[in-house]
């Protein structure tokens, strides 16, 4: 009788071990749970949520593990959720001596201003500026006035190679965005309503944009343009709102066209959307997509990875293939998608 206790206590508590291991992402770790004050050092991307269902926000300093700080729920049948962080980074329960935090902006100007990595903090951050380094704006409104679709407007910001900016809102209906002339970084950028793109991948072979974090509300055509060839977009713990014509899309018809362009979309939600990724098969592009989340999805509404024929020099425009699944060119299954 003893041994069957001890073997169903252990099962049990592996059982237990189990259920609180999908409490959060691979390769996190748990801070605090629902309802519990908690901090963290520097700004680091928290995870909220349950069961393998987590929406992420970029915070510093102390915060509230709730819904209200997260704004939404990614699990309404799991009363308990938690809060957890890269075990890479610092955090615990209780304020940890950390300045409060109730956005995902970073609220330490003076550690922007310090750091050697760092250039001229939230007075960098005007609009038509050109940004190199690294720049915190610590969450200000930027932004100009939207010229429709037309592809000849100014960009908000300007990224050289190997520039990163953070912790900034473009406003609504604000000109064309960020564009990255090489490496760049984009942590924790919300635009409040996309006027022609959010963001356009520009530098050449063997660069990378990555966006982290952050969310975009309505596009009307894309959130993401990828224009280098020969380039890579990473897109993760990204949020969007309202209604896109497209999430990303790699060029179809720019001049001297070419590829392979490459995305890796990694745990991004998406309210409603025309497609997700539209690429082109003939020059070699690849979408590696997982953990991707939509609202009331079914099969093939919306399209995932849809594939094009691409074509230069605006030579016409590119044609439709259509959506595939487990190809070369889009590296996206089925279980990668589900409906929230």
């Amino acid at each position: 009788m003893f041994r069957k206790f001890i073997i169903g206590l252990l099962v049990a508590l592996a059982f237990t071990a189990a259920q609180a291991a999908t409490n959060r992402p691979s390769g996190y770790k748990t801070i605090c749970s629902i309802g519990q004050t908690c901090y963290v050092v520097g700004s680091v991307s928290v995870a909220f949520g349950a069961a393998d269902k987590f929406v992420y926000k970029t915070l510093s300093g102390t915060f509230t593990c709730s819904v209200a700080t997260f704004g939404s729920d990614p699990n309404p049948d799991k009363s308990v959720k938690e809060c957890s962080i890269p075990t890479s980074a610092t955090g615990g329960t209780g304020t940890g001596g950390g300045s409060s935090s109730s956005s995902s902006s970073s609220s330490s100007s003076s550690s922007s201003s310090s750091s050697s990595s760092s250039t001229g903090g939230s007075s960098a951050c005007k609009a038509g500026s050109t940004i190199s380094g690294t720049v915190d704006c610590g969450g200000i409104t930027v932004g100009t006035a939207c010229n429709g679709q037309s592809e000849s407007q100014q960009p908000v910001f300007t990224l050289a190679d190997g520039a990163t900016i953070k912790n900034v809102r473009i406003n609504a209906n604000a000109a064309d965005g960020i564009h990255c002339k090489g490496n760049c970084t984009l942590q924790n950028v919300v635009w409040e309503d996309v006027c022609e793109d959010a963001a356009t991948m520009e530098g050449g072979s063997g660069k990378v944009m990555n966006i982290t974090g952050g969310s975009a509300a309505n596009a009307d055509d894309k959130v993401f343009q990828h224009n280098g060839i020969g380039s890579t977009m990473n897109i993760s713990n990204f949020t969007t709102t309202g209604s896109i014509g497209k999430l990303y899309r790699s060029c179809g018809d720019c001049d001297g066209n070419g590829g392979p362009r490459k995305v890796n979309i990694t745990n991004v939600k998406i309210e409603k959307a025309g497609s997700v990724v539209g690429i082109n098969t003939n020059y070699g592009d690849v979408a590696t997509i997982r953990s991707l989340q939509i609202k009331g999805y079914k099969s093939g509404s919306p399209s995932v990875c849809v594939a094009y024929k691409g074509v230069t020099d605006h030579n016409g425009e590119s044609s439709k293939i259509g959506e595939q699944w487990n190809t070369a060119n889009c590296n996206v299954s089925p279980s990668d998608v589900t409906a929230y």
